[in-house]
């Protein structure tokens, strides 16, 4: 049994260390308390002084004093070099932050400067290339009595004063009187609208000239690219300022059942020749009409050229590009419908997606190819000429929508309930070339502005814009209200239009974040009821439509209620 004894040298350390500290605390006169171990080296101290003071010496207090003293001073020392090392850091940090900002600002004074002075130069080589008075006065000299020369004579002048007073930096002079010209009166009403958004003027200007702000190697740098972003930015602000309204054109009723209030419009779509549009909705009926006839007839009532009637709520529909009259529509039971327009029949059928199928759409490059989104988180691959579906994507969640590249057969895009943007080369489906995120929630559309650039809507009411050959947002849109249904995505590559649960339709451009203008729906119902009621929480705008090439935009909410709107 001995062998199985060990010492335990931990345990006798500590013993020593317990009857030294009881050594000590004795030689001192203290002794163990009764409700606790040992009083703190404090109270000990305390104790020591009050029991033993008249037994110390003066010399005895002095030693004690100066210990004090010197302790007292270390203690005041530490605590104010702790307080004073935590104010330096602040201040460096500070100064350090201060130093950046005054960095970053030199450098933006410095391109501002240098992009005022390239403004300035242009205004002087446009008036240099500017007939002058001398010129106006010789050319109308001949027909000096004729009142319709002596009009247009007026009228040039004004517009050589009006370039002249922007060389020569009287702006606002210029401002204060009434524009003389067409032109400048158009400049007044732009200048108003940039200063109602100067500040998000400001992020964009410094956004587009980053290259010339951050660092770029500018030897290699040649002048056309130096002012390539001051021209983008220029672009950005005409194009902004060129329009401050939507005017109706026109307005229709998806539903000829005056007692039937489920009429939500889920998608309208123009044709290739932007000569009709077709409205499809939970009605189940796509009706066609004819773009110039709604436009020129004053009434409401407009009736279609043609009406399809599915099997099934339609959640989308897309034209052909390339066959005039050719339709594809989608359901709620999964079928993808391929229509001939000019006779209202269908031509072929698949029924592949097991859930609800919400958007489908037709490949601009191979006119033959036909993508589809499911419920069953499948992306399903068709082509005219064959029978069955030629390929399927299996995605991770609910796909709320699929957009082919406008300028490719084989690229697409779609959204899903994962709230992530995914992008595929459809000749390696398993891997996506691109997975964009930023979403909140579900993303219910995607939408091309260009080959390069992607517009994506979200129920966490953000529109985002994406380049596919970058990982990062290149822009939020915010301002409308999308919390819960579909309420379309459209763009002409400059402008995006998207509706709202509110029940207006909101107009973007897509160089700023907020909005250029909205759009609200009369509270009607029907055509029995034309008077206007109270608003009614639950509507909301749930199609957008741009005619392409032009500045009118089609909207439908889910009354039933579709307007044709011109941005004017």
């Amino acid at each position: 049994m001995t062998n199985e004894i060990f010492p335990n040298f931990l345990l006798s350390n500590l013993i020593k260390k317990h009857k030294l500290r009881i050594n000590g605390l004795e030689a001192f006169g203290l002794t163990r308390d009764s409700s606790s171990e040992f009083s703190g080296p404090a109270d000990g101290l305390k104790d020591f002084i009050a029991s033993e003071s008249q037994n110390l010496t003066l010399p005895d207090v002095n030693v004690m004093l100066e210990i004090l003293t010197q302790r007292k001073q270390l203690l005041e020392a530490e605590s104010c070099a702790a307080q004073n090392k935590l104010l330096l850091e602040f201040l460096t940090h500070l100064l350090n932050q201060k130093k950046e900002q005054e960095s970053r600002l030199k450098k933006e004074l410095s391109l501002i400067e240098l992009d005022i002075q390239e403004v300035e130069n242009k205004l002087k080589e446009v008036h240099s290339k500017c007939p002058t008075l001398e010129d106006v006065e010789r050319a109308v000299s001949a027909s000096e009595g004729d009142a319709t020369v002596s009009a247009m004579k007026k009228e040039m002048i004004n517009i050589i004063d009006n370039i002249g007073s922007a060389v020569n930096k009287k702006e606002e002079a210029a401002s204060s009187e009434t524009p003389k010209s067409e032109g400048f009166t158009s400049l007044a009403a732009r200048r108003r609208r940039m200063h109602a958004h100067f500040d998000d003027f400001v992020q964009c200007y410094f956004t587009t000239r980053s290259q010339d702000l951050f660092g770029i190697d500018k030897s290699n740098k040649s002048e056309a690219d130096s002012t390539s972003g001051l021209d983008e930015f220029r672009e950005n602000l005409v194009k902004f300022s060129r329009y401050n309204a939507l005017r109706p054109l026109a307005t229709l009723n998806y539903s000829n059942d005056l007692f039937n209030n489920s009429t939500i419009v889920s998608s309208i779509e123009f044709d290739k020749d932007n000569e009709f549009f077709a409205i499809a909705g939970v009605t189940r009926r796509i009706k066609v009409f004819d773009y110039g006839s709604v436009i020129r007839d004053p009434v409401d009532i407009h009736y279609p050229c043609v009406e399809m009637t599915s099997n099934s709520k339609i959640s989308c529909v897309s034209w052909n590009s390339y066959h005039k009259g050719m339709l594809a529509s989608s359901d709620y039971e999964g079928t993808v419908t391929i229509w001939d327009a000019s006779t209202g029949q269908r031509t072929k059928t698949f029924h592949e997606h097991e859930k609800r199928c919400w958007s489908v759409d037709f490949n601009d490059v191979d006119t033959r190819l036909i993508a589809s989104g499911s419920d069953d988180a499948r992306v399903k691959l068709y082509s005219l000429s064959v029978e069955n579906s030629i390929a399927t994507l299996e995605a991770k969640a609910n796909v709320c929508c699929v957009k082919f590249n406008p300028r490719s057969s084989y690229h697409l895009a779609f959204g899903s309930a994962d709230h992530w943007v995914h992008y595929y080369d459809l000749r390696n489906m398993k891997e996506a070339l691109s997975v964009f995120k930023g979403h909140k929630k579900a993303v219910s559309y995607v939408k091309f502005l260009n080959s390069e650039e992607i517009v994506s809507a979200s129920t966490d009411s953000q529109l985002k814009m994406w380049n596919i050959n970058k990982p990062y947002c290149l822009r939020s849109f915010v301002g409308h209200i999308n919390e819960k249904n579909f309420v379309g995505l459209a763009t002409d590559g400059d402008y995006i239009a998207c509706g709202s649960e509110n029940n207006a339709l909101f107009v973007y451009y897509k160089g700023l974040t907020k909005k250029l203008f909205s759009h609200k729906f009369d509270s009607v119902r029907g055509i029995l009821e034309q008077e206007r009621r109270e608003e009614d929480p639950n509507e909301f705008v749930s199609a957008v439509c741009w005619k392409q090439n032009s500045n009118v935009v089609v909207a439908a909410n889910s009354q039933g209620i579709i307007n044709v709107l011109e941005l004017v």
